[in-house]
């Protein structure tokens, strides 16, 4: 009779195991969904990113000007470039979780203050998340062959995806960003 009995304490073991197992698999699943879904996203501002700053960049070149600052209609028009773009290539995007973000920096200055003046550009979207962007690093300046300081020009995005796992373990894991920087010509 002993052997029947522990049979049956075996199935409810068993039972518990497969359970603690499976939530453990689905956990791993959702995660694993999620870094895809993610680092798709990436990707996507990763290529937008880039594209957007050497259009931005181009238009010197394009248009014959030394005039390396960027308006708010030509910073619009590449924000709605972008917007588009993704649009395109993103299903379910929404332009509200979508932050835009440019700077353009030419050279270093002496001092800190001087410094800031050496950001000749700043535009963030008018709508939308507001990206974390700080300019481009005064370390990356340089003085070119023709005696003049390097232009920056820096895009910044960012978009807050879906948050599978982080809902699931009381965390915020949905903002993903990029940031693309080119020296002008």
């Amino acid at each position: 009779m002993k052997p029947s009995r522990f049979k049956v304490h075996q199935q409810g073991n068993f039972t518990v195991e497969f359970a603690i197992v499976g939530v453990f698999f689905a956990l791993l699943l959702v995660f694993s969904a999620d870094i895809i879904i993610k680092l798709s996203v990436k990707g996507k501002l990763d290529r937008m990113a880039f594209s957007a700053a050497n259009i931005i960049k181009e238009r010197t070149e394009l248009f014959g000007e030394d005039d390396f600052e960027v308006g708010e209609e030509q910073a619009e028009e590449a924000y709605i470039i972008v917007r588009n773009s993704l649009t395109r290539s993103m299903t379910n995007f929404d332009s509200s979780k979508l932050g835009f973000a440019l700077h353009v920096r030419q050279g270093v200055g002496e001092t800190d203050e001087e410094d800031q003046t050496k950001i000749i550009s700043q535009w963030s979207a008018p709508s939308g998340t507001l990206c974390q962007a700080t300019p481009p690093s005064k370390d990356l300046s340089f003085t070119t062959t023709f005696g003049r300081p390097a232009t920056l020009y820096q895009v910044t995005l960012c978009y807050d995806t879906d948050n599978w796992y982080g809902n699931l373990i009381g965390e915020a894991f949905s903002r993903v960003s990029s940031r693309a920087v080119v020296m002008g010509r």
